[in-house]
């Protein structure tokens, strides 16, 4: 089967979650950016992640600066891996396009940048998470740490997910997160952030002209869009903060009493 192959790399490629689901869970999301509108005739969903280690998180020196070049190098490795699932699902006879990481981006009819498909929505149509009060990605073994990939297909793939796991989701009474936003951006009972404010406080770009790209947005967002993709990403961008993630505690019980 298709799906014994994909979790073969998985396992080859030393992916520790991965997950099937159906297209047309994701036929509610904003048009523009639905399965339909990126591959005619979608039927499955690929997802799969690579979690950034606790500890770059953690540090108390030169953490911004580690964790800047952890999800750099991530981003690579999980666009190459979408390209790999991409063309084995096209040696075999099906249709596919990679959903990329971080880029490029898309804007939305209210000026907002957003991937052309949602991967978070992914990940939890997907089975190997569920979305938190931070809007991202929660899994029961790595938080909120998971950087995520994906497939878009037209062959039906049986809704599985490697490993099997329960997520119950965040604490009914847990504000950690929205406490510690610097901008207040996270917005817990949508389960969702303020992009664009997030990205004001925490992206730092020498390459990118805020004048330019707020000029273009005003007047052409698919071309702001493009703009920021190729000047905005990758080295070109530092974060100051990463608050939402380090300090979300989900999934973190009992890491620590690992056998030495």
């Amino acid at each position: 089967m298709i799906s014994d192959l994909l979790h073969g790399i998985a396992m080859e490629e030393n992916i520790p979650v991965l997950g099937f689901g159906p297209a047309s869970a994701m036929a509610d999301e904003r048009p523009g950016h639905r399965p339909d509108d990126l591959l005619p005739g979608a039927q499955s969903l690929v997802c799969f992640g690579l979690p950034v280690p606790r500890g770059v998180y953690q540090m108390p020196a030169y953490g911004l600066e580690t964790t800047w070049r952890s999800q750099n190098l991530h981003y690579r490795r999980l666009d190459t891996l979408s390209l790999r699932f991409t063309a084995l699902l096209e040696e075999s006879g099906a249709k596919a396009v990679p959903i990329y990481g971080c880029m490029p981006l898309g804007m939305d009819h209210k000026g907002m940048i957003v991937g052309y498909l949602n991967q978070v929505r992914m990940g939890e149509v997907t089975g190997i998470g569920v979305i938190g009060r931070n809007g991202l990605l929660l899994n029961s073994r790595y938080g909120s740490r998971l950087m995520l990939g994906g497939v878009l297909t037209t062959v039906v793939l049986p809704a599985r997910r490697y490993p099997e796991n329960e997520e119950p989701g965040c604490p009914p009474d847990c504000r950690i997160c929205v406490d510690a936003c610097p901008v207040g951006a996270i917005l817990p009972d949508r389960k969702q952030v303020r992009i664009m404010g997030c990205l004001q406080h925490t992206a730092r770009t020498h390459a990118m002209s805020r004048l330019k790209f707020l000029l273009l947005r005003a007047f052409d967002p698919r071309a702001a869009a493009n703009y920021m993709s190729r000047t905005s990403f990758d080295e070109n961008t530092f974060h100051v903060c990463s608050k939402c993630v380090a300090l979300c505690p989900y999934g973190e019980s009992g890491k620590d009493d690992l056998d030495p």
